[in-house]
């Protein structure tokens, strides 16, 4: 799985904790431990989205636009991690221009029925995503158990 989903929870929340000053990517790059590179291709992303506002110069950094109870977790999910990025590396069997003569059935169908499996399972996992906030997540970072017990509470 990619990285873009933590990338982008993380500089959210270390944004939100640094409010209102400007943060610089580098600093960044510094609390997730990559490169400031990777983190300004999601912070772009994020910034055309309207999540954050960015500046660029020796005063510049990147400030957050909207307060983590307006950002769904779910939305940021589909934003940083397209649907076929999250199960293509799973997948066996041969790719659909490869020739499929002589091939056994399990062989010639795997791809295709893995592929709807994991089709079912991301939506349903997006689902879930979807309940929750960037504020909901924020409360897991500083009150683990969070998330675990909602859950309890939803299964009673």
């Amino acid at each position: 799985m990619k990285l873009d989903f933590s990338v982008a929870v993380h500089s959210i929340l270390y944004l939100d904790a640094h409010r209102p000053n400007k943060v610089s990517s580098r600093e960044l790059a510094q609390s997730l431990n990559l490169n400031p590179v990777m983190i300004r291709n999601i912070l772009s992303v994020l910034h055309k989205q309207g999540y954050l506002i960015g500046t660029v110069g020796k005063n510049g950094g990147y400030q957050l636009e909207k307060e983590l109870t307006a950002m769904n977790l779910g939305d940021l999910y589909d934003l940083t991690i397209p649907p076929t990025i999250s199960y293509a590396r799973f997948i066996t069997g041969p790719s659909k221009t490869d020739e499929r003569v002589g091939q056994s059935p399990i062989a010639t169908n795997i791809s295709e029925t893995l592929t709807d499996l994991f089709t079912v399972a991301d939506r349903q996992y997006r689902a879930y995503y979807h309940q929750f906030t960037m504020e909901d997540l924020k409360e897991d970072l500083h009150h683990h158990g969070y998330f675990l017990a909602k859950e309890a509470h939803l299964e009673s």
